[in-house]
């Protein structure tokens, strides 16, 4: 019995590759590393997006606390505590001169 033989170059030419030792590895390699850059891409994208997230939160919690709205009333209050202990401490210093 004999082998049979691949009488068309097109399809020898085709399967070359996949019967050669060292293009079989050399393709293995590439597409290993085909795969972890895909890999390290989809990686540096996720941290693109929770440093984006986090940035995000950073710029929401600051502007929490520095409201415009929340600071004037802050600002009013300060100033009505300030009026309202101004009585007690000119009653308190007009005692101290009475009594010096």
């Amino acid at each position: 019995m004999s082998s049979p033989q691949i009488t068309n170059r097109r399809v020898v030419q085709a399967l070359m590759p996949l019967l050669d030792d060292d293009i079989t590895a050399v393709a293995s390699e590439e597409a290993a590393a085909a795969e972890v850059a895909e890999i390290d891409a989809l990686i540096e994208e996720a941290e693109h997006e929770w440093a984006a997230a986090e940035l995000r939160e950073t710029v929401r919690i600051s502007r929490v606390f520095t409201d415009q709205t929340r600071a004037r009333r802050a600002h009013r209050r300060e100033d009505r505590t300030v009026l309202r202990m101004l009585p007690a401490r000119l009653g308190a210093a007009d005692t101290v001169e009475e009594v010096a």
